[in-house]
């Protein structure tokens, strides 16, 4: 389907009077994202807390789960660094958005024959991918042949990190007439959101592997870290969306659905 499909460019594809019409208030939603964030990291923190006052550590939560109070097993649903939790689902979710706008603009670019229409499609292909790795994990499944495979140790025991350092250093050479193109206020954005989180999901990753025997003794630390780890990620998604949704706003055109 052409892209004209999606984008109303005449009077005549414009919506008639009484149509219903869905409107976004950027503020609104994202400020309603973040105080989501907030409460499920508080949430996620909670329940690592209640685990090291009972001396239970993350790998002995499945042999102890029947042990555990409702509340603690209802804290677990959100942590944050384990799979199928809301703390997941909410990350994969925002991703998603990301994706979703990012195509639309794409759409528009290509639409009104602008460039780098291609590299917005590229950008929203990479979060639907990022959304679909939170979700089920894809990454961590291949730590441990990649660690046996380079011997990873120490800053690389993660091995993840390597291929993921890769990707991200040629995503930003192949961007960067991209990014020279960017009005500067946008620009900054998206640095300051790229930063965040490939700080927390890569850096972090990085530190602790550096820092693992010394977390296996301090664990409070450890949790700390993860957590504070998540927060960056969510954080630099959040600002991601929030400058793509405004960015749509002032460059974008109305949108409607045909089904053919």
């Amino acid at each position: 389907m052409r892209s004209a499909d999606f984008v109303r460019s005449t009077e005549a594809d414009a919506a008639l009077p009484g149509d219903p019409t869905f409107r976004v208030q950027i503020g609104a939603t994202t400020a309603l994202l973040g105080l989501t964030v907030l409460a499920v990291v508080a949430a996620s923190f909670s329940a690592a807390w209640s685990l090291i006052e009972l001396g239970v550590t993350r790998q002995d939560v499945p042999m102890v789960l029947e042990q555990l109070s409702k509340v603690t097993k209802f804290l677990l649903k959100f942590d944050v660094g384990g799979e199928q939790t809301v703390a997941a689902w909410l990350s994969s979710m925002m991703m998603l958005l990301c994706a979703m706008v990012l195509f639309y603009i794409a759409t528009v670019k290509r639409h009104g024959s602008e460039p780098y229409a291609m590299h917005w499609l590229g950008l929203s292909v990479i979060f639907l991918a990022l959304s679909m790795d939170e979700a089920v994990g894809l990454h961590e499944m291949t730590i441990k042949p990649l660690r046996e495979l380079f011997g990873a140790r120490g800053v690389f025991l993660y091995a993840w990190v390597i291929p993921a350092l890769v990707f991200v250093g040629a995503v930003g050479i192949a961007y960067l007439g991209f990014l020279r193109h960017l009005e500067p206020a946008f620009r900054l954005r998206c640095l300051l959101a790229g930063g965040l989180f490939v700080g927390g999901a890569v850096g972090f990753e990085m530190l602790e592997g550096v820092l693992a025997d010394f977390y296996v003794r301090h664990r409070l630390l450890h949790e700390a870290a993860v957590h504070l780890e998540d927060t960056l990620e969510f954080a630099g998604v959040l600002i991601f969306l929030h400058g793509l949704l405004t960015y749509a706003r002032r460059h974008g055109r109305d949108m409607i659905l045909r089904l053919t």
